[in-house]
């Protein structure tokens, strides 16, 4: 493991204050059913793709390595950052911030949804 002592130092501190209250543990948990949901609901309509995870870091795995691709190509002419994971990048990986609202959620997870219909 590598790192920096300033990462280190900072990195306690926003943990300290980000969870301090238990808000941003909730927060995550509410956040991660939002996107457990938009993702069974994109499995139910697409029988190729299956997911995973848990809190903010999800998979959305699909059989064919190139349509995870397809779909990433397709979220970002939308305007959607999405990356590829997995022994042969067949996952679309998920990692929202830990500070994303509902509503920006909510659009990427539909620019999602759309990029994966419209790859079929």
């Amino acid at each position: 493991f590598r790192g920096n002592n300033p990462a280190f130092v900072t990195a306690a501190a926003t943990l300290d204050a980000y969870w301090a209250d238990g808000q941003m543990e909730k927060q995550t948990l509410a956040r991660g059913e939002q996107v457990e949901q938009t993702l069974l609901a994109i499995c139910g309509e697409d029988e190729t793709a299956q997911f995973r995870g848990r809190g903010l870091v999800w998979g959305l795995e699909f059989t064919d390595p190139a349509r995870a691709s397809a779909v990433c190509a397709r979220a970002f002419e939308l305007g959607l950052l999405l990356e590829t994971s997995g022994p042969q990048s067949e996952v679309v990986k998920l990692l929202p911030p830990l500070t994303i609202t509902p509503e920006e959620l909510d659009e990427g997870l539909r620019t999602l949804a759309r990029s994966v219909r419209e790859t079929a």
